[in-house]
This record gives structure tokens, sequence and C-alpha cells, in this order.
């Protein structure tokens, strides 16, 4: 017993932990799968063992993580971040290159305060809120359109006479600074963890399971974007702004109309005095340029426009101690130093690590233990070290001349490569951490396998190779920590399906170095089988479209290694696919059908579901739309059977589902 509540405590104490690493401080250490782990080994303890069940236990309470019980939302265009400016000769630079960029034309921008919450998408069909969105990954956001409608300053319906058939518009959900501290208040008073700062506290109450919690964290609203709009075009972005006004939105006070860069700058200087002044918090200045015309013109890169900036407000910095510089091994050897610090609270959160990126940083800097450093949150997000305040040591720190984990020589591959790596193919600590990417959820996706079952085996030398994980035995588990009959049996079924994995996500598990996921799903359809990849040359790799010289050379490379084959021809024995398998139509049922799924469905997987209609010639998207044809409804359904019911959409069951396909 005394066992059990040991590792109860534990367990409960690293949730809370992680949550706020993840919410609070936006500095997560471990994966989402690993997270989710925890939880599901807490709850099942407290299951098993109910007396040692607390109401202020984290699987009791809904913690900020939300994203995978939401259902997903693809935006009508994407959501992009903006670029930055710290200095406002960077935003002299680029206005001048807007400026050059359009013939120097007159141009309009528009100006405003930079809002520190979280940014969303509201869509509306007909006036009427239909759908709430997080940015997500900016294509594909998550579906909070209950906790959205929560927000008295989002109206339900458009004002406006005659709205428009669809308009989608973004904003920024924001906490007043004053309802921020009655809400730490009453969760100080309630025992509760408080929030850091006004913006985790708005992020944390938009992914609220239960929209009540949502409404009683008086959270509201600013637009500040143009989505999509039908029947109805604007000129600038003033007008739209406008626009939203006259349908019932609230817009910011501290907003201004420049034809100069006098005009912008001042305004920049009005708005640093009065940001203490203001009800929310603001964290920058967000420049546009006021024409949707021109906007156009100046077009977009990857992942933002060109025709605005946001000028950010000088970081919030602080003064500690350099402790200790941590030396860590990554899994593909390189060697990465961190600092620990003497904690101080910055920005409203205690700070006790921050980043030094490499030895060439920390040589800058003329680093070293002891010394006094000046340290800020780097976007205020990333706490980094900015300089040495007070040097208390003699000289630099040097990077190691040997493995912290295997005591094999450290080196730098050539005189052009910025990171240190242990170059030893069995170091230990290198071997760790390519086991957890190797049985990650995007890689082999062995659900249950985590890093303190990883230890354990490896403290056991169960693991010494890759292919070891696949002849582990069922005595192997049943006598690791907390294992019974029934987690064991799940994680041996879980290997063993493992094994059937396409080739994409073998290759995304091996942990080539420069190919990621993407990739690799590109390069195992085009070659199919282990085979051709070991015989393709640099030039077959170079006439894959996405595929460059550095990341052939990166292929060719791992594929000549003799160590690699060893492995491959050890995961062989195993029993492990090494095929990418065809994506061939078997039928033409569905032809051109549009659906969308939603719950849990009794008798396949989405996943499943999903394969049987792109197989029968139909589509499957994330989001219900006028073109959706289909809604296949499990239990437990969200906002999707309400948004199919709004626009008349045909909803089935799996009964009606496999008369459909002919089952």
């Amino acid at each position: 017993m005394e066992n059990i509540q040991s590792r109860i405590d534990y367990l409960r104490k690293e949730l809370l932990r992680h949550n706020s690493l993840y919410y609070e401080k936006n500095n997560p250490e471990i994966s989402d799968s690993e997270y989710d782990s925890l939880v599901k080994e807490l709850e099942r303890i407290e299951r098993e063992n109910p007396l040692f069940a607390s109401s202020n236990s984290p699987t009791q309470k809904v913690s900020g993580f939300a994203s995978s019980s939401f259902e997903q939302v693809k935006h009508s265009s994407p959501m992009l971040s903006l670029d930055n400016t710290y200095s406002q000769e960077e935003t002299a630079k680029w206005y001048e290159r807007i400026k050059k960029n359009l013939d120097n034309k007159n141009i309009e921008f528009t100006i405003e305060p930079k809002v520190d919450g979280v940014s969303a998408s509201l869509t509306y069909i007909n006036g009427i809120l239909i759908t709430g969105a997080t940015r997500g990954d900016g294509e594909t956001g998550e579906d909070i359109t209950e906790n959205i409608k929560t927000i008295k300053n989002v109206p339900h319906k458009l004002e406006t006479y005659n709205p428009p058939h669809l308009f989608e518009l973004r904003g920024e959900v924001y906490i007043d600074k004053s309802d921020f501290e009655k809400l730490n208040k009453e969760i100080l008073v309630s025992c509760g963890q408080k929030f850091a700062n006004p913006r985790n506290a708005a992020a944390g109450s938009l992914r609220q399971k239960n929209p009540q919690v949502t409404t009683e964290r008086k959270l509201r609203f600013f637009v500040h974007s143009f989505g999509k709009i039908d029947e109805k075009q604007f000129e600038n972005q003033s007008d739209f702004l406008q626009y939203c006004r006259e349908c019932g939105f609230q817009l910011q006070d501290n907003f201004k109309i420049c034809h100069s860069l006098k005009e912008i700058t001042d305004f920049i200087d009005i708005m640093i005095d009065k940001r203490d002044l203001l009800h929310y918090e603001i964290d920058g200045i967000v420049i546009k340029v006021n024409s949707l015309q021109l906007q156009k013109e100046l077009g977009y890169t990857n992942k933002s426009p060109r025709w605005a900036i946001a000028f950010k407000f000088p970081a919030k910095q602080a003064t500690t101690r350099l402790s200790k510089i941590r030396i860590q091994v990554g899994r593909t050897g390189i060697i990465t130093p961190s600092a620990i610090l003497e904690p101080v609270m910055l920005a409203g959160v205690k700070i006790s690590h921050a980043t030094l990126h490499n030895f060439e940083e920390i040589e800058r800097l003329n680093a070293n233990e002891g010394d006094t450093v000046l340290i800020e949150r780097a976007g205020d997000v990333i706490p980094k070290i900015v300089k040495v305040a007070k040097k208390r040591s003699k000289g630099v720190f040097k990077p190691p001349r040997y493995c912290p984990s295997c005591n094999s020589n450290i080196v730098k591959e050539n005189e052009y490569e910025v990171a240190y790596r242990c170059i030893n193919p069995e170091c230990p600590a290198q071997f760790r951490r390519h086991i957890i990417h190797f049985v990650s959820r995007n890689a082999m996706d062995i659900d249950g396998f985590g890093e303190a079952i990883i230890d354990q085996l490896l403290n056991k030398k169960k693991l010494q190779i890759l292919a070891d994980i696949f002849h582990l035995k069922y005595d192997d588990f049943i006598e690791l920590n907390l294992f019974k009959e029934k987690k064991t049996n799940n994680l041996m079924k879980a290997i063993t399906a493992s094994k059937k994995q396409p080739l994409s996500k073998l290759l995304f598990a091996l942990g080539i170095r420069h190919i990621g996921e993407k990739i690799s799903e590109i390069v195992a359809k085009r070659f199919k089988n282990m085979d051709a990849l070991f015989n393709a040359s640099i030039e077959d790799f170079t006439r894959i479209p996405e595929i460059g010289d550095v990341l052939a050379l990166s292929l060719k490379e791992f594929f000549e290694n003799k160590t690699v084959r060893k492995v491959i021809d050890n995961l062989i024995d195993a029993g492990i696919n090494m095929l990418e398998p065809e994506t061939e139509q078997s039928g033409t049922q569905l032809d051109g059908k549009v659906f969308v799924l939603t719950g849990e469905l009794k008798n396949r997987t989405r996943e499943q579901a999903s394969e049987v209609i792109k197989s029968l010639g139909g589509k499957v998207n994330s989001s219900v739309s006028k073109k959706t044809d289909y809604i296949l409804a499990g239990a437990n359904t969200g906002s999707k059977l309400k948004k199919a019911k709004e626009l008349n959409i045909k909803i089935i069951d799996e009964t009606e589902f496999d008369a459909l396909i002919g089952k």
C-alpha cells in the first residue's frame, strides 16, 4: 500500500508540474503521448485503489490541455503568424521595404496595440455564429464554438441588415487585467493553481471542456483580421473593421490610420507609455498596409504576410545567478548546453532554466557557472541569457571533451559545424532518446511504451538494440514496476501491431538526420520498399522535387552506413514491415461523396472508416460545410452534428454506413 501511495503522489506531482510547464510556461519537457500515458496510469491506479481517490487529483480536474478532445476545423484561409521587429530601426527598414515594393505609392497603414491573448476564428452563416476555432497549426484549429459563445461581446447573430451567407473573421480572445486578478484570487482561495499571466488564463479558459467554466472566466474578444466573406467586398482594413463594428463587434479604441513612418513611430512611443494604463495586456503594436488590394500585391511568405508586422515591446528582464551549465545528449548525438539558474520571477513566471543554444553562444557571452547573468523571455515566452551582468568566475565554460553518457570523444564534424557531437553509435543517452522517438505516436506508435518503461528495461539490459523491442516477452514486462496482466497484454498487442506500420512510419522512426515525418512519407511512396532505398543514388533522391542536396546527402549517407544495414537486418528478422502499401481504389460506390466523421464509432476506428471511404472513391474532410454529403456519427459527438443539422446535411450511423458501402 505504501508503494501505491508513493506512486500516486509521484504521478500527481508530475502531472501538475507538466501542466505548469505546458500551459503556463509554454516549455514542455515531455510529449503529449507521454503526458497522456501518465494520466492513464494515474486513472487506472485510482480506479483500482479507491481508498486513495482525491477530489484534488489532476484526474478529477480539467487541465488546460484539451486539444485531443476537440473536433478539428479547417480554416478557410491560413491563420498565419506575424513577423516581428524589436526596434524602431527594424520597423523603419520594413516600412521602406514596403514603400519600395509598391513603387513608393502613397500608402496608408493601420496601427493598433497587439493584444496579448489567444487567436481565434469566428464563422457566421447567414448571420448566425456557427463555428469558433483556435488558430491551431494555422491550417487547422480546434472547434471551441460552445466556449466562444460564452464570451459576452461576441454576437451570436450579426446586427447588420441582410448579412452575407458566409462571413469569417479573426481576432484575439483575452481577459481584462482586473478580471484576471479576481480569477487568481478565487483560484487561490479554492487551493487551485494560479495562472501565471492573463494570456495563460485566456488560453486555459478557452480550452475548457465545460463551457460553464469558460463563462465564469469573463473572456472578451477584439476583431483584428479579415478571413473570408461572400457577397461583399472591402477596399481596405479600416473599412472591414468598421463593418465589424456595424455587425456588433467590439474594436480597440487605440486604433489609428497613419500615412508616414513618423506617425507610426510616434504612435508606438505613445502606446509604450500607455501600456500599463490599458485594461488589458498588450505586448506590442501591429502595423498593416490598409489597402486589401496592396496587401494582395505584397503577398505572403510561407508563414507570414509581407504586408503586416508586429513591433514587439522590449522584453522584461531580470538578473540572477547561473548556477550550473547542464550538458545533454540528443538522439542524434548532438551535445546541447542549457543553463540552470537561481530561480527568479520574470513576467509573472518563476524562471529556473534558460536556453544557451550552443557552445559558440556560451563563448560569445563569456559565460561560466557562478556568473550573474541578465535574462529575458524572448518574445515573452522562452527564457534566454542576454549577457553576463557581473563576471564572478574565471574564464568561459568550455565544451566537454568526453560524452557525459558514454565517455566517448566529442567532436566537431567540420569547421562550419556549430554543434558538437558524440559519434559513438552505441552511446546510452543517444540510444535512450532514439528508443523514445522510435516508439512515439507519429513513428512506430507503440501505445503505452513510455519513458518510465524504457528506463526500467534499459536498466535491466533488456534493450540493447532497437530490434530488442520486438523480442520482449510477457515476463519481461510483468516484472516491471506497477505492471499487471492487462497492461502487459495491451503493450504486447501494441508491439505486435506496430510491426505492420508502413515504410514511411519506419523511416521517420529511424531518425534520419534532417528527415522529418512529411519527407519520410514522400520518400516511402516514391521508393516503395527498403531495398530500393539501399540501392538509391544521390541523383535518385534529388529527382524528388521536395528533396534538395542536403536531404539527398543525408539519406545517401544513412543508407550507406554499415551499422544502419545491421539495424535494418535485425528489424527484418524481427518481422518488421519494410514496404509502403499501394493506395489503390477498390471500388466506386462513394465516388465524389464528401464525408465528415464525428464521435466514437463502435465497430471500427475513425481512421479505419476514413480508409474505407477513400478506397471507395470518397473524400474525408475535418470540418462540416455546404459541400459535405454525409456525417458519419458515433457516440459522444461534438458540435459538428449540430452544424450538420443546421445545414440540413444527411446524418448516418454505422449501420447505414455499412449499407451504403455494401457491407
